[in-house]
């Protein structure tokens, strides 16, 4: 499988989600969650890519909460964006 560099992968996924092609976020943590079941638990990187993908579903449900809630806990920062 061919890497993508950084910046084609936040073109891509710009890309994506313009054209309505991304997950909503419940989709997007079942697709981490049934990566997770495809892993691996006697490959050496296991933990590690377990580990990736809770950070990264752990970052959606941030996300999501962000734009739920009201007052400081929603705001951009709370959410870990640059101001």
């Amino acid at each position: 499988m061919l890497e993508m560099e950084r910046t084609d992968v936040l073109v891509t996924t710009i890309e994506m989600a313009r054209a309505g092609l991304g997950f909503n976020p419940p989709d997007a943590l079942d697709c981490i969650s049934d990566l997770i079941g495809q892993e691996d638990p006697e490959d050496a990187s296991h933990d590690r890519n377990v580990e990736r993908l809770l950070r990264l579903g752990a970052c959606i449900w941030s996300l999501r909460q962000a734009l739920l809630a009201p007052g400081p806990a929603g705001t951009r920062e709370a959410a870990g964006w640059p101001r």
